[in-house]
């Protein structure tokens, strides 16, 4: 059975509750950035690997990551972040929002993972590699400068912020002040998304989706 990040699948192991609770363990499988993972399900009611089921009996599955999935950690749950995780939820990329404010987490369900975090974005801070797609929408940039200071010491695949050009040259200077190298400040990709004249929250989640799957397939953006 193929599981896919999403939840949907391809093929069976029998359905019902059983199959449910596979399921479930991929997923965590995948969020957890693990490559396999050997578990025994026992059908019963109580004890060691119990699964709540009476009808007696056990199962050992073996789960094993067929390719890693692109990780798109979003910070800031908004109105921007709440479009663009409908459209990147038909893509490949296992979604991560991460905000301060538990009314806004709440507006996302699975597969989508919540983080909460604190007002300088410290709190829960998700781990970042290679595979990962930083998008930064918080609501101010009172917010997106702490986060940008702490993704731009990754090694990520992508990092992205929103704001005018008067507000990023604002940042830049404040994290080159305090010692960021400013040529890993010109990697980022500010103003976020490709031009394309785009208004509003739906079209600039249009932009940034856009330029998500550029940089994933290799596409090299025009310079601004």
């Amino acid at each position: 059975m193929l599981v896919y990040p999403d939840g949907k699948i391809s093929g069976t192991i029998g359905g019902g509750t059983f199959e449910k609770l596979v399921i479930d363990d991929c997923l965590r499988l995948l969020e957890a950035g693990v490559d396999y993972l050997l578990k025994k399900y026992s059908f019963s009611q109580t004890g060691h690997d119990a699964t709540g089921m009476s009808c007696g009996g056990e199962a050992e599955v073996f789960m094993e990551v067929n390719a890693r999935p692109k990780r798109l950690i979003i910070f800031g749950g908004g109105h921007i972040c709440r479009e663009l995780v409908g459209l990147a939820l038909g893509s490949d990329f296992l979604i991560t929002v991460v905000d301060d404010r538990p009314d806004i987490l709440r507006g996302y369900n699975r597969p989508v993972t919540i983080l909460q975090t604190d007002s300088d974005y410290r709190e829960n801070f998700p781990s970042l590699d290679s595979d990962c797609y930083v998008v930064i929408v918080t609501r101010s940039h009172k917010y997106d400068q702490p986060v940008l200071a702490q993704v731009i010491k990754e090694n990520c695949a992508y990092i992205g912020m929103i704001g005018s050009r008067a507000k990023i040259a604002k940042v830049f200077l404040s994290l080159e002040e305090s010692g960021v190298d400013r040529t890993l400040l010109e990697q980022v990709h500010a103003p976020i998304g490709l031009d394309i004249k785009g208004e509003g929250p739906y079209e600039i989640a249009v932009s940034i989706l856009a330029e998500l799957i550029a940089v994933k397939n290799g596409i090299v953006r025009s310079e601004r």
